[in-house]
């Protein structure tokens, strides 16, 4: 079964685990011999992509700008996310519409809304409203609720998502519960340092650089540990600047000397890093799903996460209750316990390998091979 797949993806300005499962779902149709083309409103950096992802053969691109969306970005750099892609679905409507005639299945990967089109993938639903507080918070998110209205109601053939989690909260908004489909991890990549047991007092994380994950909390545990050296990993984007400045703004008033910033690192030198390391430590941010949690489980480390969220219900509880916390100041306890008890902390290093195994690229494949051929089967059938 072969065909004439588009893959729409409003924005890939700031890279991160999204642009990632696009352009995986991406290699994993083209090896099945579909052909492939993704719509998207930004430019795609091609070196960029492959120095942060790899060896990514990208497909045909189709860009086609939206102005509004545009000036969003240089209103607010690397803020108003969901404002500009909702403004940029509404945009494509039409050309959704019209594609239906030239594809075999249009596939959206990113507005995280149950859009019209074969299957929509929801990594977070858009109309799930932010915590913050305050007038403005509340009016975005109003704003939000207004312009998303017509897709409260599901019009897409089949929805997906990224956990147990996520599907959850797509139940609560939308009514249906819809297919999980975890996205795909390079084990095999991050997977060849797995192997070294001499691990240095080193704790890593890697975020985009962006303010709402909140990475200069990140500081404080470094305050309070500081015979660990501290490395914050991440891509940059539009904003991006301003949140690096911050931190080491930060860093100077802490007068800390065991941490360091590592913007746009190519993998290979990531995968060196978590090779090294004895824990990977996320932000105080509740993921749908994170796969660079995956990857420094695949490369050794043992996690640390926050207590909530799709990355744990669905994988750092199987590695162990332990791995989570409810505030971060209690990271440095989790610390020190494992520090404390070197059989207990090998025993969840080897754990963490096991279960991040299950998220492989082969896996994701024959899973995505599985929904597409349904969805393909159905739509032939009623023609």
């Amino acid at each position: 079964m072969t065909g004439k797949v588009l893959i729409v993806h409003a924005l890939f300005d700031i890279l991160g685990g999204t642009e990632l499962f696009a352009l995986r779902l991406t290699q994993a149709l083209v090896e099945q011999s579909f052909e492939v083309e993704i719509l998207t409103a930004t430019q795609i950096d091609q070196d960029k992509i492959k120095g942060i992802y790899g060896d990514v053969k990208l497909p045909k691109i189709i860009v086609k700008r939206v102005r509004e969306a545009e000036y969003l970005s240089r209103l607010m750099p690397g803020k108003l996310v969901r404002l500009r892609r909702l403004l940029i679905y509404e945009e494509y409507k039409k050309d959704i519409m019209e594609a239906r005639r030239e594809y075999d299945l249009i596939f959206d990967t990113q507005s995280n809304l149950p859009t019209p089109v074969d299957i929509s993938y929801i990594h977070f639903p858009a109309l799930m409203p932010t915590r913050k507080g305050g007038l403005y918070w509340t009016a975005y998110n109003q704003l939000i609720k207004l312009l998303a209205g017509d897709y409260k109601t599901p019009r897409s053939g089949k929805i997906l998502v990224n956990s147990t989690w996520t599907a959850h909260l797509v139940y609560r908004i939308h009514g249906v519960i819809p297919d999980i489909l975890y996205p795909p991890v390079d084990c095999r990549f991050f997977g060849e340092v797995s192997n070294n047991s001499l691990r240095d007092k080193i704790i890593v994380t890697i975020s985009r650089f962006t303010p709402e994950k909140e990475l200069d909390k990140i500081l404080n545990i470094a305050k309070e540990l500081p015979d660990y050296h501290f490395i914050i990993v991440g891509s940059t984007g539009p904003g991006s600047e301003k949140t690096l400045n911050a931190l080491k703004a930060k860093k100077n008033q802490l007068n800390l000397s065991n941490i360091d910033f590592k913007p746009d690192l190519p993998r290979r030198y990531l995968r060196e890093i978590l090779g090294k390391a004895m824990f990977y430590l996320h932000p105080h941010f509740i993921e749908h799903f994170e796969i660079a949690v995956i990857e420094a489980m695949c490369a050794g480390c043992v996690p640390i996460v926050h207590r909530d969220g799709g990355i744990w219900y669905d994988v750092i509880s199987k590695v162990s209750n332990i791995l989570g916390y409810r505030g971060i100041n209690e990271v440095p306890r989790i610390i020190r316990t494992l520090e404390n008890n070197k059989e207990l902390y090998t025993r969840l290093r080897e754990r963490s390998i096991e279960i991040s195994n299950t998220f492989s690229y082969e896996n994701f494949k024959r899973s995505t091979w599985e929904k597409i051929c349904h969805v393909l089967r159905v739509k032939k059938l009623t023609r």
